[in-house]
């Protein structure tokens, strides 16, 4: 199974500028509000496909605030087009893929299509799938059947 890269904290740093502002750590009596620098994504930036991949990454994992709920599959479809292929190819939503409705083989091949797509950082959970039923095997002998 592929290996991808932890994601810096600080990743942002790579970014280019339009991809989101650097918020200073405050000092002094405001120190409480943000006691260390934090990232604020520019997403109608990230959102438009022009965005490095880096700047994806950091916004989607390095963001101070949640990432909006759309931008997940807008990600998937404008940066990771292979990725994206495979889940229409098999007509599957991305709500379910990302759910995890679906075939574990192919939920593991889009995660790390998808991953390999945005500079091979670990943006998606990958499963190994191969691993993981040895690993039941060993454990109870069988693979279970449930009727």
């Amino acid at each position: 199974m592929t290996t991808f890269m932890q994601i810096p904290w600080n990743l942002y740093h790579s970014a280019e500028p339009e991809a989101g502002e650097i918020l200073p750590a405050l000092t002094g009596r405001w120190k409480r509000s943000r006691p260390v620098e934090q990232f604020d994504p520019n997403w109608s930036y990230i959102l438009t496909g022009n965005a490095s991949t880096v700047s994806v990454v950091a916004a989607l994992h390095c963001g101070h605030a949640d990432v909006p709920e759309h931008a997940w599959s807008q990600v998937l479809r404008l940066y990771c087009p292979a990725a994206w292929r495979l889940l229409t190819d098999a007509g599957i939503s991305f709500e379910r893929w990302n759910l995890g409705r679906c075939d574990a083989v192919l939920c593991a091949r889009v995660a790390a299509t998808a991953n390999t797509e945005l500079g091979g950082y670990a943006v998606f959970a990958v499963m190994d799938v191969p691993a993981a039923v040895a690993e039941v095997v060993a454990t109870l002998g069988s693979v279970p059947t449930f009727t």
